[in-house]
């Protein structure tokens, strides 16, 4: 019989989760992305233009290409690099990414507008997230000149009044930190280490790809698991595997759900494509260009899967941020 400190234990993961589930309806994002969705928020914004925006008038929002996955991959990608350079939290770019995508889901913004919501968006994520701060000059100096400190913070206001000050979304990293915890208790440290480490990576993987835009956190920390237990060879005690089925069961979610099939399926692919990139990355740094797409962000094209391998950066010594390779992270140039 469990003792009375197990019990009270369950009990209290199982609330955390149900009430991470519960919160998840509050920051559910439609497929912003199809033509239908993106000429309605053309008609929208053009019938009745926002008195906060200064950068996109009603002409140029007509006139403007609709914004695509490309862009997002891009400047995720920027994020990510942003946080490791400054050893920031990277679950920042989690938080930023859903700013990003249930603020444009609700309007129609052109290219400069987008870059500087995911300026507002990061920064703002890391003053949620990140137990350090970046600094003003330091963003500012990344924009090259593009937007001034006003614009940053006029843009962090609005994004908080648009979104009803909702910018704690649960994260998928999250719900695995929740599982892992709570189930993997007999197996080596070194394979919970593992299981850790792998079902994270994927979940950033996730954060990248616009496929889970419109999926659950809880879903795609699911699926990261179950990818994870395979990827790294089924290290895991066998009772901590009945643990965590159990733990799923009682947090009233479900491994045989379609939608986290769907996610599973696809995280095993995009891992694939992944580890493809990474074991040839000269040859994918070289396919520049191709797409036709115009880029909210001054870098080169990426390779055809927004999972490229991210790469550690540092500064050379004229102060540009590079890879360990010595390729330029570019900042945000003209457009």
């Amino acid at each position: 019989m469990p003792s009375p400190q197990t019990i009270a234990a369950t009990e209290d993961f199982c609330e955390r989760l149900k009430a991470m589930k519960r919160q998840e309806s509050d920051y559910m994002i439609p497929d912003y992305l199809t033509p239908e969705w993106q000429a309605r928020l053309v008609n929208t914004e053009v019938s009745n233009p926002p008195t906060h925006n200064n950068f996109d008038e009603p002409s140029s929002v007509s006139s403007s290409e609709p914004i695509n996955s490309l862009w997002r991959d891009k400047i995720c990608e920027w994020c990510y690099n942003l946080v490791d350079h400054y050893e920031l939290a990277r679950e920042s770019v989690s938080v930023a990414m859903n700013i990003v995508d249930r603020y444009v889901s609700s309007r129609f913004i052109t290219s400069q507008t987008y870059t500087l919501v995911a300026v507002a968006a990061i920064h703002i994520a890391i003053k949620l997230v990140s137990p350090w701060k970046l600094r003003m000059n330091h963003l500012l100096d990344l924009c090259a000149g593009k937007f001034t400190a006003g614009d940053i913070v006029s843009m962090e206001l609005t994004l908080l009044s648009s979104l009803s000050w909702r910018v704690h979304p649960p994260s998928a990293v999250e719900f695995c930190t929740q599982l892992i915890d709570s189930s993997f208790t007999e197996s080596t440290p070194h394979a919970i280490h593992d299981l850790q480490d792998m079902a994270r990576y994927l979940t950033e993987l996730a954060v990248c790809d616009y496929f889970f835009v419109t999926r659950k956190p809880s879903s795609v920390a699911l699926a990261s698991i179950m990818c994870a237990l395979e990827l790294t060879n089924n290290q895991i005690d066998p009772r901590d595997k009945d643990r965590f089925t159990s733990r799923v069961a009682q947090a009233a979610l479900d491994v045989s759900d379609e939608e986290v099939i769907q996610c599973y399926k696809t995280l095993r692919v995009t891992y694939r494509k992944n580890v493809l990139v990474s074991n040839d990355e000269e040859a994918h740094d070289g396919e520049v260009g191709g797409r036709g797409h115009e880029s909210p962000i001054g870098v080169g094209e990426l390779a055809d899967t927004p999972s490229k391998k991210r790469k550690r950066v540092q500064e050379d010594r004229e102060g540009r941020l590079v890879t360990e390779h010595g390729e330029e992270i570019a900042r945000f140039g003209p457009m």
